[in-house]
């Protein structure tokens, strides 16, 4: 699952429980979304949308930007796929990493690949500790 932008510049990839959302999420863009999260889910989701929203956001006023044009722009993606779009792949949590690396690393060539893996722009960020997928 993803929310946000389908072109997004960064994506911000999570091995947590999707945030709870109105039936009707796929509808909803940009701001709207961004609202539903906060109105639906716990303060935990409030500072990953806040984090994220620093990290993205062009200039200071990133609460404007967090408001306005965070997924619209972004994404932040559940699956365990990179978005091949995506100029900055945001990993949060040495867990998902992990599983990145597992799933992109094969035995028989581990060196080559890891350094394919990281001659693109990646970026691991610590985030808010939030339960993981079962």
């Amino acid at each position: 699952m993803q929310l946000g932008s389908e072109n997004p510049q960064i994506v911000l990839y999570l091995n947590t429980q999707v945030p709870s959302l109105p039936i009707s999420y796929q509808d909803l863009k940009g701001a709207e979304l961004s609202q539903a999260i906060l109105e639906n889910n716990n303060n935990n989701w409030r500072k990953v949308l806040t984090i994220f929203a620093k990290l993205c956001a062009p200039d200071e006023d990133w609460r404007s930007y967090l408001h306005q044009d965070l997924l619209l722009k972004q994404q932040i993606n559940f699956k365990q796929v990179l978005v091949k779009s995506a100029q900055i792949h945001v990993v949060a949590g040495k867990a998902n990493w992990q599983r990145f690396d597992t799933a992109v690393v094969e035995k028989s060539a581990i060196n080559q690949k890891k350094l394919d893996l990281f001659k693109a722009k990646y970026f691991v960020y610590p985030l808010p500790r939030l339960p993981t997928i079962p």
